[in-house]
């Protein structure tokens, strides 16, 4: 099986983004790769109408590279597994529905930071059969555990 994971934030310490060969399977890693544990230097809540050009800004330059490795992969991938925080949620939402990647092959995972606008987005994008999973702010933990399980040969979640 292979799979993509994609975040804005970094969730592997020190590792490269790209191809990962693991006990079942291969994972094709797409974080912040600069060196900041937080993709975006600035908290914006998702539905706030002061958000700035400046921070779509960032959000788009650290998103829309990644999305560009992945597009490239994505017809030889079974699962991509996306971080959908506060900041850039819509982003990868709205890539992955112009993509027209198939729902089934979609996990969100949200951070509590406005659960239900990310959810209302996930829905109304075509990926309501899409799994959702919970998961702390940022989302460091989970994606990381996600990640070396599978490249334990523990599968997904």
């Amino acid at each position: 099986m292979k799979i993509a994971m994609i975040s804005y934030n970094t969730f592997v310490s020190g590792q490269e983004n790209g191809w990962n060969v693991g006990e079942q399977g291969s994972v094709l890693l797409l974080q912040n790769s600069d060196g900041r544990v937080w993709g975006t230097s600035q908290s914006k809540p998702l539905n706030n109408p002061n958000r700035n050009e400046e921070w779509h800004g960032e959000t788009r330059a650290i998103v829309d590279p990644l999305w560009e490795l992945l597009e490239k992969e994505l017809p030889t991938i079974d699962k991509v597994v996306f971080y959908v925080g506060s900041t850039g949620a819509e982003r990868v939402i709205e890539l992955a529905a112009k993509h027209g990647l198939d729902p089934q092959r979609a996990i969100f995972v949200f951070c509590n930071c406005n659960y239900s606008v990310k959810n209302g987005l996930v829905k109304s994008r075509g990926f309501s059969c899409s799994k959702v999973m919970g998961c702390e702010c940022g989302g460091h933990a989970t994606m990381n555990r996600i990640y070396q399980n599978f490249l334990a040969g523990r599968g997904l979640p």
